[in-house]
């Protein structure tokens, strides 16, 4: 972790760490210990480039930045900048949840956040309580789920990391059409499995007018209705070349937002040159049982 620490006492930190997408999670143990971290950038300029999250599961735990002092309790949130220094005193029985969140991630869906304060968000807005459940069972949870899922679930709380980086004081900022543009989109691959996804939902869904909608897409050299089917055809790729046989085409045409079956296949056959039937089957080394579906 690149520390200093305070050597009068025989603690250990007893962490696990691992990625998903670009987030990086540690559960640590941080009972009874001061540290500050040394003078430098990190590994791979990591703390240049990164946002610190903390959610305390238990005991105290003190972090001082820039002369100012918190004090987390059990469920407390904090959100501080890594690229400026600051010393962390645990309590006794002190574990947390260490969220490391990659500032280029943010700064695409149009957060600046240089030299951001610290920050703990109020602990009785639900959005917030929502925020915390989400990132205490991914923790729990998300180091032996799939590569696939772990990049999935990385975007969703990346995205809803808006909860608590947005300070509500701050003048609020005009975004430019291509960080629109990207958010749109953002939006399109997260509902694609929605078979009602069409202009009207897409300009509701992400705040814009169906007008200005359809300019954005005109600019890209594109239309709106025509990345949605392209997303949804890559999801149905991936899904086929990774379930391997034990999934039905008609479950699969269902998850990635098609009407019918019969629908799914026709597209996906214009677009690849191949049935959504062989691509599974060549996802299976090339051993294919026939299911009764398109």
């Amino acid at each position: 972790m690149e520390c200093n620490f305070d050597c009068a006492g025989g603690h250990q930190i007893l962490a696990n760490s691992w990625f998903m997408g670009d987030l990086r999670f540690e559960a640590a143990d941080l009972s009874g210990q001061y540290w500050t971290w040394k003078p430098g950038p990190g590994l791979d300029n990591w703390r240049g480039n990164s946002l610190v999250i903390f959610l305390i599961e238990s005991g105290v735990i003190e972090v001082e930045q820039e002369g100012g002092r918190v004090k987390l309790n059990e469920g407390s949130l904090l959100l501080l900048d890594a690229s400026i220094r600051y010393t962390q005193t645990s309590g006794n029985n002190s574990r947390g949840i260490i969220l490391r969140v990659s500032k280029t991630s943010l700064e695409k869906r149009g957060k600046a956040m240089s030299c951001h304060e610290m920050f703990t968000p109020d602990p009785a807005s639900p959005d917030v309580a929502m925020l915390k459940s989400l990132l205490a069972s991914t923790a729990a949870y998300g180091e032996p789920c799939s590569a696939y899922s772990a990049t999935l679930v990385a975007e969703h709380l990346t995205d809803l990391m808006e909860l608590i980086t947005d300070d509500m004081t701050a003048p609020k900022r005009v975004l430019s059409p291509e960080v629109i543009l990207r958010n749109v989109k953002r939006f399109i691959e997260r509902n694609v499995g929605n078979e009602a996804l069409d202009p009207d939902a897409v300009a509701h869904g992400t705040g814009i007018s169906r007008r200005y909608l359809m300019r954005l897409f005109e600019r890209d050299g594109s239309s709106v209705m025509r990345y949605v089917l392209q997303q949804r055809l890559e999801r149905a790729k991936k899904i086929l070349t990774s379930s391997g046989t034990t999934l039905r085409i008609s479950d699969v045409a269902w998850q990635c937002g098609f009407v019918s079956a019969a629908h799914f296949s026709r597209a996906f056959k214009k677009h690849y040159g191949r049935s959504p039937t062989d691509i599974q089957c060549g996802g299976a080394d090339n051993t294919c049982v026939s299911q009764g579906n398109p």
